[in-house]
């Protein structure tokens, strides 16, 4: 008797917790929502992250405040975010980089594994490698054999510790060819550095109208597929290095957010990516729309986070 009465009682505590989620979330937002971007204003991570929220806030009805905190290719963000109060009002708009790259080298302060909740992924943009439109370099292997021979290559990302910055120095670990890295706060002004020839090559996504206007020359693709809008561009892969930098841009929240709110950030996030709306825009901005739900996007930061461990740790170096 004392025995179901227990279990009588566990299940009506639990069935009121659960009422009492469902209640806060239907509830739920009753104030500004705050999406931190670990870049500088005006790369694509920015961008898209500024449309999205534009966008879901309509339906969420609060406003979406876009907070830029760039530094330590995109850590000090992630750190921020994964202090937060897990209440769903401070969420983050990540990329490889914070979420599997630089973990994967080096201390970082967080687990993305443990200190965050996937919320959904809505893109992941190529990066290429670009060099200004006069650059004596015709192609990667220009490039390559300048550096090999004892040219001094600079070469630009949007951050140190970054995966474009490891994806190049395992070219250069390859080829032998001494390329130096010049880390920038974002993709923006990566690319204002190459345009204005301060670096001989840049790693950044949103190349295509630059590459189309003449103003730039797209070398190779650091991504492990082809750019379907420059099929004849090599993958890193394809050109023969053993290396690739996946991407991701995907919605966090801090551990401990409520199941209920992120059901319905999960919903509402990924109803947006997936309207015609959306898509027109990526498309402008030359960046593809990639949906992964919140459980799909915890098993890609997993499964890349081992393979950048096991990379770094041949390349000497790692966390």
């Amino acid at each position: 008797m004392k025995v179901t009465r227990y279990f009588a009682l566990s299940f009506i505590a639990c069935a009121m917790t659960m009422l009492a989620s469902f209640a806060y979330a239907d509830n739920y937002p009753s104030r500004p929502i705050t999406i931190v971007i670990p870049y500088g204003a005006g790369g694509t991570t920015d961008i898209s992250a500024r449309q999205i929220a534009s966008m879901a806030e309509k339906v969420l009805g609060q406003p979406i405040v876009v907070e830029n905190k760039p530094g330590g290719s995109g850590t000090i963000a992630m750190n921020a975010v994964a202090g937060a109060k897990p209440d769903g009002y401070t969420l983050i708009a990540t990329t490889s980089s914070p979420s599997f790259v630089t973990p994967a080298l080096r201390p970082v302060g967080y687990d993305t594994l443990t200190d965050f909740t996937p919320v959904m992924n809505y893109s992941g943009p190529y990066h290429g490698v670009l060099v200004k439109a006069d650059s004596p370099y015709k192609t990667l292997e220009d490039l390559i054999q300048a550096a090999k021979s004892g040219t001094r290559i600079t070469y630009g990302t949007a951050g140190a510790m970054g995966g474009a910055h490891l994806a190049f120095t395992a070219v250069a670990q390859e080829s032998g060819g001494k390329l130096q890295h010049v880390p920038f706060k974002g993709s923006a002004k990566a690319t204002a550095a190459v345009l204005g020839g301060h670096v001989d090559v840049s790693l950044v996504p949103a190349y295509r109208d630059l590459v189309k206007d003449g103003q730039l020359r797209l070398l190779a693709i650091l991504d492990g597929t082809p750019d379907s809008d420059f099929p004849d561009v090599r993958t890193l892969k394809k050109a023969g290095y053993n290396v690739e930098f996946p991407s991701i841009v995907g919605i966090l929240a801090p551990a401990g957010t409520d199941s209920a709110i992120v059901s319905k950030l999960e919903k509402v996030f990924t109803d947006v990516a997936g309207s015609d709306e959306f898509k027109a825009f990526m498309a402008k901005l030359s960046q593809p729309v990639r949906i992964m739900s919140g459980a799909e996007l915890k098993q890609t930061i997993a499964t890349n986070l081992e393979a950048y461990r096991k990379l770094a740790k041949k390349m000497g170096q790692g966390n």
